[in-house]
């Protein structure tokens, strides 16, 4: 008879909390080709506390 030997593959506390762990926040943001508004946004204010933030150019992306 064989013997079926089957591996629990349960996830650290650790790697959930972070599944990234190799990845700084900015090479994330990069790979996901995210629009950068520092110096390239316009605020749009309601007057009731909400405010619109709206790029002036979307084809400028976060680069690293």
């Amino acid at each position: 008879m064989k013997k079926i030997v089957k591996k629990q593959n349960r996830l650290s506390r650790e790697i959930l909390a972070n599944p990234f762990p190799n990845e700084t926040l900015r090479e994330r943001l990069v790979n996901s080709k995210v629009i950068d508004y520092k110096d390239n946004c316009i605020l749009e204010d309601f007057g009731n506390g909400y405010m619109r933030i709206s790029p002036k150019d979307e084809k400028k992306l976060l680069r690293l």
